[in-house]
C-alpha cells in the first residue's frame, strides 16, 4: 500500500484541470457494490474516498447518482481513498451535470441478503434485493399492501420502521422493467446515515481475496456511459 509521501497529488502525473467535488456514488466490483465519495475529477481520472477500506480491485465501475457509469483503473491506493484513471473518454460536462441523463436518486446498492418483515403480529421471511439510505426493495411471498407500516430487518441490523410504498401486484414498473413477482418497495421512516449504509454494505458483502478478483465477472451486466 502506498504511503502518503508516495501518493501523487492527483490521479495522474500530468493531470488536466480538475474540479473539486464531494458527491456520493458507488463502485461495482467483484465483491459487490459499495458507497464512495467523488472528491475531485479531471478528464483523465478521479479521486474516490470510502467510508471503510478501499476495495481491493484494480479495475471496476464507477456509477454516479444520475446513472452514468464509467470503467476506472486504480493508480494508487491508501487505507480509505484511491486515485483512478478513466478507462475510456469522459465528457466533463456530462460528468458534472447532476441531472443528465437520468433523475438523481439516492444511491442504490444491489445487495441480496436474507431478511424478515414484521407486519403487526405476523413475521414473514423476505429477501433483500437492493438497499439505499432511504429504503429498500425486497421480495416476500406474503401479500403486503401499499401504505402498510411494517418493520424490516436485514441480518443483524436493527429493525427499521417504515412504509410499504409499492408492490409488484400494484403493477409497479422499475427502470429495468416490471418488478419481480413478490417484490415490494420499502421506505424507512428515518433515513440511514451514509456511513451506516456503507458499513452495512461491507458487512453483507465482505471483500473477496485479491487473487479471486476478476474484472469481467465484476462488471457482468453493467453498461458503461
Amino acid at each position: 500500500m502506498d504511503t502518503d509521501e508516495q501518493r501523487p497529488t492527483s490521479t495522474t502525473k500530468a493531470a488536466k484541470p480538475r474540479s473539486l467535488l464531494l458527491r456520493s456514488a458507488k463502485v461495482v466490483c467483484f465483491s459487490g457494490e459499495y458507497i464512495c465519495l467523488v472528491r475531485d475529477v479531471s478528464a483523465e481520472g478521479t479521486l474516490l474516498s470510502f467510508l471503510h477500506d478501499t476495495p481491493p480491485d484494480a479495475r471496476m465501475m464507477l456509477v454516479l447518482a444520475n446513472g452514468l457509469t464509467y470503467p476506472i483503473e486504480r493508480l494508487w491506493e491508501g487505507r480509505s481513498q484511491a486515485g483512478y484513471r478513466f478507462a475510456s473518454d469522459v465528457s466533463m460536462a456530462e460528468f458534472m451535470n447532476d441531472s443528465a441523463p437520468y433523475e438523481v436518486r439516492p444511491i442504490r446498492l444491489a445487495i441480496e441478503a436474507p431478511a424478515r418483515l414484521v407486519d403487526g403480529s405476523k413475521t414473514h421471511v423476505a429477501r433483500l434485493l437492493d438497499l439505499s439510505s432511504t429504503g429498500a426493495k425486497f421480495e416476500c411471498d406474503a401479500a403486503v399492501p401499499s401504505g402498510r407500516l411494517v418493520s424490516f430487518q436485514i441480518g443483524g441490523m436493527a429493525q427499521f420502521l417504515g412504509e410499504v410504498m409499492w408492490s409488484a401486484d400494484s403493477a409497479h414498473t422499475s427502470e429495468q422493467g416490471q418488478a419481480p413477482a413478490g417484490a415490494h418497495g420499502f421506505r424507512f421512516s428515518h433515513p440511514l446515515p451514509l456511513r451506516e449504509l456503507a458499513a452495512e454494505a461491507l458487512r453483507l458483502q465482505p471483500f473477496a481475496p485479491r487473487e479471486r478478483i476478476g474484472f469481467g465477472t465484476a462488471l457482468h451486466g453493467v453498461n458503461a456511459a
